[in-house]
C-alpha cells in the first residue's frame, strides 16, 4: 500500500523561512508556430501571442508575474532567440520575445519555446 502526501509549502523544524514547493517549476511557458497567423500549439499561464512584428513577439501571461524580477528564457532551432531588450526588460504581465538569424535579420519562426520561473503576484 502507498500513501500520498500533499503539502504547498515547507519550512525547516528548527525555524527559517518557509518556502513554496513548486519553487523552480515553471510558472508560464508556451510552445508556438510564429508564421504566418500566429498560434499557440500548447501553454501554460500564457493566454495569447502578439505578433508585433517579424521575429517580434509578446506572450501574455494570464496570471502575471510578481514584478520584473523573474527568469524566462526562449529557444528555437532554427535562428538566435532572446528576451526582452535596453528599454523593456522584463515586465509582470507579459514576455517580449525576439528571433533572428545569424547576420541579425528578424525572422519569424516555425516552432518557438518560451518559459518563465518566479513568484506570481
Amino acid at each position: 500500500m502507498t500513501s500520498l502526501i500533499k503539502v504547498d509549502n515547507i519550512a525547516p523544524s528548527a525555524g527559517g523561512t518557509e518556502f513554496s514547493l513548486t519553487r523552480g517549476v515553471a510558472k508560464a511557458w508556451v510552445n508556438f508556430d510564429g508564421t504566418g497567423t500566429v498560434a499557440i500549439r500548447d501553454s501554460e499561464n500564457v493566454s495569447s501571442i502578439t505578433d508585433n512584428n517579424s521575429g517580434n513577439y509578446t506572450a501574455n501571461f494570464i496570471n502575471d508575474f510578481d514584478g520584473d524580477d523573474y527568469s524566462a528564457n526562449a529557444s528555437s532551432a532554427d535562428y538566435q532567440c532572446w528576451i526582452g531588450n535596453a528599454s523593456s526588460g522584463l515586465v509582470g504581465g507579459s514576455l517580449t520575445i525576439y528571433s533572428s538569424d545569424a547576420s541579425g535579420s528578424m525572422n519569424d519562426v516555425d516552432t518557438m519555446t518560451a518559459q518563465a520561473f518566479g513568484d506570481l503576484a
